[in-house]
């Protein structure tokens, strides 16, 4: 089935409400669709309603309450704890995140390069190899951060290091080179007009890139990888610490009451399989992740304070410039843009943001595990 054809699916049956409930209907399967719930799970909940609707003889409105927030409430319940699983989650593949780097770094290639195109002539030479060698090494590094941060939480601890290990020394060879060779105000022999084309290539170019590390976990991956016990809390280990911010020891004691009771089944002479027992480790997680308000609070102090550390080593930088090479406009700038981003998150530390930030992500996660509770109650 087509695109269109699915499409056309849940446009038919918002056409099958009462003339005064369509509107409903819209809001409520916009909500769905923003929720990331997939085109055949709207066409069920749209067929769902509708048929809950005309048997009560009310208004969808009477009945359910406004749609927008129904739709966001039954999304939730709806979704597979796969799905649940990905909205923890910044990205859904480390593909995405390879192209909002790519245009990132290509937007700003462009934006700069016609800057300096403009000031200096679009076929002047003005480009120098040490600002080269920052480009790649600055935006090197900041994808191989954010990608290790990534596969982390998507329990891909493996290739976390792995992208590490190789990131960095392999960033490091490029530079290295570049840096050792040109003098500090050698000029790269490039006409200005070459980097903003550049610049494009590469914002246009990351979208071209193949599919790759998509988290996905089929009932026959988890089945054939999953019901050995080990594998099983291993994998569990891995999700807990790496998407929920568990410490080794929460995850030890969390770990510790499941595996208890599945040593308890197991003596007790009941049939044990811990998938059926437990859920996929998956669905586990889920469940365990509200019982640690601790982790939500060190993990929202973590990325704040990366991004004040982050923040306050340019501004260091930028004054450093201002007191050996003399007063500008640009450098200046740059450090008032930083003061004002160091006292955004500053004031993004206060208790009064960070106990709001920890209410809404508990209940967030509260709303997920009951969702998968659910879900396990009625297979």
């Amino acid at each position: 089935m087509s695109a269109h054809q699915e499409t056309s699916a849940s446009a038919l049956i918002i056409d099958a409400y009462a003339p005064e409930d369509r509107e409903w209907a819209e809001q409520f399967h916009a909500a769905l669709i923003l929720a990331d719930a997939s085109e055949e799970q709207c066409t069920q909940e749209l067929s769902a309603q509708l048929e809950s609707i005309q048997s009560s003889g009310h208004g969808a409105e009477k009945l359910l309450g406004n749609g927008w927030l129904f739709g966001k409430q039954r999304a939730r319940e709806i979704k597979s704890p796969e799905q649940l699983a990905l909205d923890d989650l910044p990205v859904d593949s480390f593909r995405t995140l390879n192209q909002g780097f790519g245009f990132l770094m290509g937007a700003m290639a462009i934006g700069f390069g016609i800057w300096i195109a403009i000031r200096d002539g679009w076929l002047h030479q003005s480009w120098l190899y040490w600002q080269l060698a920052a480009f790649i090494a600055g935006g090197s590094i900041a994808l191989i951060g954010t990608g290790f941060a990534y596969l982390r939480m998507a329990a891909r601890f493996r290739s976390a290091w792995r992208l590490l290990v190789i990131g960095i020394p392999a960033t490091a060879l490029v530079v290295a080179p570049i840096l050792m060779v040109a003098g500090d105000h050698d000029v790269i022999p490039m006409w200005n007009f070459v980097v903003p084309a550049l610049g494009l290539l590469l914002a246009a170019g990351v979208f071209f890139l193949p599919e790759t590390g998509k988290v996905t976990a089929s009932d026959t991956k988890i089945a054939s990888e999953y019901r050995d016990p080990e594998a099983w809390f291993a994998q569990a280990q891995r999700i807990l610490r790496g998407r929920y911010g568990f410490s080794k020891c929460e995850v030890g004691s969390a770990l510790a009451d499941a595996k208890q009771d599945w040593l308890v089944a197991k003596e007790a002479g009941r049939p044990v399989d811990v998938l059926v027992d437990l859920g996929t480790p998956n669905e586990f997680s889920i469940m365990v992740a509200p019982s640690n308000t601790a982790a939500i609070r060190r993990r929202w102090y973590l990325k704040n304070c990366a991004f004040l550390a982050l923040f306050a080593f340019y501004l260091i930088g930028r004054i450093e410039l201002l007191l050996t090479e003399g007063f500008a406009w640009w450098d200046a700038s740059l450090g008032i843009l930083c003061l004002l981003l160091i006292a955004f998150y500053l004031t993004r530390l206060l208790p009064s943001k960070r106990d709001a930030h920890v209410r809404e992500k508990h209940l967030a996660l509260q709303q997920s595990a009951e969702a998968v509770a659910e879900r396990r109650d009625n297979i």
